[in-house]
């Protein structure tokens, strides 16, 4: 059973089309979802799914979307799911995403895995993230078929490791809660790189100008959750000498 989770936090007429755009993105999946679950993190703006194929989990009160994961991780663990994915309400999915992720968990030797993720627009600020990889996380050196980490918009893993590691709480937003589940994951199993499990991330830029302090505050949001994330790693994060992967040295995806 191949289940995929969508924590949401809507606030704006942009977030639901943006939710309806990857519905309809998982909808003309090659391979099909055998449970979809959109976890509402108690959102502001109320709406509907006009999808039958959606479990829509509402929750009352609002904890950030590590907690909302971990509902339905919850859910889906007690229906004996053999692989969870991870998605976010701004991307869109390639037709083929579920088959390459989860042909890759059946057959190699990972215990989790990620994708390649492009920028959804086309403006000068999008380009940037295509160029220095923000959110594909960072491979291992020097085959770049292991990450280090990746960003839970492109992640899937296998239900026995969802048993022993869920998402942290104490992260209040969507920054650095990826990074430390991958983290903490990566003390006993591997995470693989599936260069053709593509999705596009919607930044939300209508123009260069008008863009400009949205992806300065990005930025500035996914440095306020480092304290959090190196409070927990330290040695991990500082000491790239790693036994087991001796002679690897980390870097940005360009």
């Amino acid at each position: 059973m191949n289940v995929l989770i969508i924590p949401c936090y809507i606030k704006t007429d942009w977030d639901k089309n943006c939710l309806n755009r990857l519905l309809n993105s998982i909808q003309n999946q090659t391979k099909k979802f055998d449970r979809v679950y959109v976890v509402d993190d108690l959102s502001p703006l109320s709406y509907e799914l006009p999808f039958d194929f959606v479990e829509h989990i509402k929750l009352k009160e609002n904890g950030g979307p590590a907690k909302a994961r971990n509902v339905a991780i919850e859910k889906a663990l007690e229906l004996n799911a053999k692989h969870l994915f991870f998605t976010d309400h701004d991307v869109v999915l390639d037709k083929n995403w579920l088959y390459e992720m989860s042909t890759f968990l059946e057959r190699i030797n990972f215990e989790a895995v990620g994708g390649m993720t492009y920028a959804y627009g086309k403006t000068l600020l999008d380009y940037y993230h295509d160029i220095n990889g923000t959110l594909n996380g960072k491979w291992l050196l020097p085959d770049k078929k292991e990450l280090w980490y990746m960003p839970s918009l492109n992640f899937g893993m296998k239900s026995e490791i969802a048993r022993e590691f869920v998402f942290d709480e104490r992260f209040p937003t969507a920054a650095g809660e990826d990074v430390d589940l991958c983290l903490r994951l990566r003390s006993k199993y591997k995470i693989g790189f599936c260069p053709t499990a593509k999705v596009w991330h919607d930044f939300g830029y209508k123009n260069f100008f008008s863009g400009f302090k949205h992806f300065v505050n990005l930025f500035k949001k996914y440095k306020s959750s480092s304290a959090t994330v190196y409070e927990g790693h330290t040695v991990l994060l500082w000491d790239s000498s790693e036994a087991i992967y001796k002679g690897n040295m980390y870097e940005s995806n360009l």
